[in-house]
């Protein structure tokens, strides 16, 4: 068949191709499928094949085959076939057309020169033809087909591919061998291809940035995969086999992002992990096998770790979400912002310094020594329980066991650390005086005794509510991590105009620091000290009271509750404990200040 401008037309293909556009969801390069139906002049009808750039095809009754001059649409750039997909099973089409008419397409489709994108999403391709490798400029693959059993060595002639996806491919076993010669590779996504396994070959990709593997009983990955020198973004999820990770992935210098999620066997993360020194995102979710994480994968600054993986996929949906709205918004910095984001990242690296980050889940259950917030504090019977001015005993707003926590300089490590609040309107906070502690109490236990029972607290007619938490208790799980100043500290306008000078930037005289610093960079800050955490720097949603003179010594941030789910300070504030160094050191907690406020 001649696709090229001067081919002849039969009245049988035309009639044809009639059939074919009536079974089309939408094409683009013509004004419509209407204009197609009205033309009989052939050079008018081969004119209107010609234009079309994107086809897609999803018949239900009116085509029983799909025809072999579809080819004569030569200039097509896009195909993507919706034909005899699971959605289609109750179409009045027979199985054995879709499956003959595929058939039909499939055979032909590498006269398609010009196509670029392919897509075929079908419950009956069990294969794709040898010829699709005549198809030298096609770029993106997409698959999502059920019943797809492999993949033609030809593949490996696509050159100028630079996608591959293979999405619900349950029964394709293999990557071909020539998988390797896809040398312009830039995305691989192996989505729920359960028994697929990668040969040695798919480690010669030395341009590809994406890798995506999920929901997969693949049991390891290729050990060669730090070949992959080109990769900057690798995505595992789901992969419910997998027990370690190759030691090899110490060598992708590129890589920038890598997600880890519900891989429930996985058990051991390489440590040279932290040799990745372009790392900027490296997310683990819902792995839970995964019992030791290397603290010096803990203290990277790129690192988190997600309780479950609904928690990291709203977290990646949402930060793909500002991703992109930033690059819509195509933000100018003036040259001013730039030169404050240099004083910036300086101030960063000058104040950068460890802190421990807190996780809190509800939990019905804990023991009576056990990390908390809220619940029944640990207490000797015997002594005077705290009370506020009125004698009314004071609320557990938290307890930390030390021994749990990773060091901090000169935090105490063992015994138990209590927080105490009245349950009143302001949460015993004496506004006028934040260090009296007549509303509020901060107690260390250097040593516990286990033999007390939580029946002998209970006893005291003590309260199990306050305005933070209600009635909840939370588990609290404890990671080192490392941070810098927070926009919101009374020393950060100070040190930036001490930078400044240090690094010869001057600013007009008149203008505001905060004005200088664009909304990306403080928003930036601003949640790198936000959440629950003991150690580093506060946030606060009002002014930090340690800019008086009397309070400014307490520089050491004992913890900080911020809002988060059903914790609730006022109107979404945060509350904050601090203490001096001395006082820390002495382990004198009488003088802590206590503080907290809201929008």
């Amino acid at each position: 068949m001649n696709t090229q401008q001067d081919f002849e037309l039969t009245a049988k293909e035309i009639d044809e191709l009639k059939l074919l556009m009536a079974s089309s969801l939408g094409q683009r390069g013509t004004q419509g499928n209407a204009d197609f139906f009205k033309l009989t002049d052939t050079k008018k009808i081969k004119q209107y094949l010609l234009k079309i750039k994107e086809f897609i095809f999803a018949p239900r009754n009116i085509l029983t085959a799909l025809p072999e001059s579809i080819c004569y649409l030569s200039n097509l750039e896009k195909l993507e076939i919706n034909y005899g997909f699971i959605t289609d099973r109750n179409s009045e089409l027979h199985h054995s057309n879709i499956s003959s008419s595929l058939t039909v397409l499939l055979e032909h489709i590498g006269q398609l020169k010009q196509l670029r994108t392919l897509i075929i999403n079908s419950d009956y391709v069990t294969t794709l033809p040898e010829n699709i490798g005549a198809l030298q400029g096609l770029q993106e693959l997409i698959l999502h087909c059920n019943n797809l059993l492999m993949l033609p060595e030809s593949i490996g002639q696509l050159k100028q591919l630079k996608s591959l996806c293979l999405n619900y491919c349950h029964n394709l076993s293999a990557l071909p061998e020539s998988i390797g010669q896809l040398h312009n590779l830039q995305k691989l996504e192996l989505s729920i291809c359960f028994n697929l396994t990668i040969p040695e070959t798919f480690c010669q990709l030395n341009q590809l940035q994406e890798l995506e593997i999920g929901s997969s009983y693949m049991t390891r990955l290729p050990e060669n995969i730090g070949q992959l020198t080109g990769l900057k973004k690798l995505v595992l999820l789901e992969m419910v086999n997998i027990t370690t990770l190759p030691e090899s992935i110490g060598k992708l210098d590129n890589l920038q992002e890598l997600h880890i999620a519900s891989c429930q066997k996985l058990s051991f993360i390489p440590e040279n992990i932290t040799h990745l020194k372009n790392l900027k995102r490296f997310y683990i979710a819902d792995c839970e096998n995964l019992k030791n994480i290397p603290q010096s994968i803990q203290v990277l600054d790129c690192f988190t770790y997600f309780e479950n993986s609904w928690t990291w996929r709203n977290f990646r949906y949402e930060e793909k979400e500002k991703q992109e709205a930033q690059q819509k918004e195509k933000i100018i910095l003036t040259s001013e912002q730039k030169q404050a984001k240099k004083v910036v990242a300086q101030m960063r690296k000058d104040t950068a310094t460890p802190f421990i980050k807190i996780k809190a889940k509800q939990a019905k259950k804990l023991s009576l020594t056990a990390s908390k917030f809220g619940g029944v504090p640990y207490w000797l019977p015997e002594m005077p329980y705290p009370v506020d001015n009125n004698g009314e005993k004071l609320a557990l707003l938290a307890q930390i066991d030390l021994a749990e926590l990773p060091p901090l300089p000169d935090f105490p490590e063992k015994g138990l650390l209590q927080f105490f609040i009245s349950n009143d309107d302001v949460a015993g906070l004496d506004f006028d005086n934040p260090l009296s502690q007549t509303g509020w109490r901060v107690v260390y236990h250097a040593s516990v005794n286990p033999n007390i029972s939580e029946k002998e607290v209970l006893n005291l007619s003590i309260p199990l509510e306050n305005m933070p938490l209600g009635d909840t208790q939370y588990k609290l799980s404890f990671k080192l991590a490392q941070t810098s100043i927070s926009p919101c500290d009374y020393r950060f306008e100070d040190l930036f105009k001490t930078t400044a000078q240090q690094l010869k930037i001057t600013f007009d005289k008149n203008d505001e620091i905060f004005d200088l610093i664009d909304e990306d960079t403080h928003e930036k800050l601003y949640n790198s000290t936000a959440g629950h955490h003991i150690g580093g720097y506060p946030i606060f949603t009002q002014d930090d009271p340690r800019s008086e003179e009397q309070l400014a010594e307490h520089k050491i941030l004992l913890l900080q509750i911020d809002t988060e789910g059903d914790i609730m300070w006022g109107d979404a504030g945060v509350g904050n404990f601090f203490i001096t160094a001395d006082d820390l050191k002495k382990r004198d907690f009488s003088r802590v200040l206590y503080n907290w406020d809201c929008a």
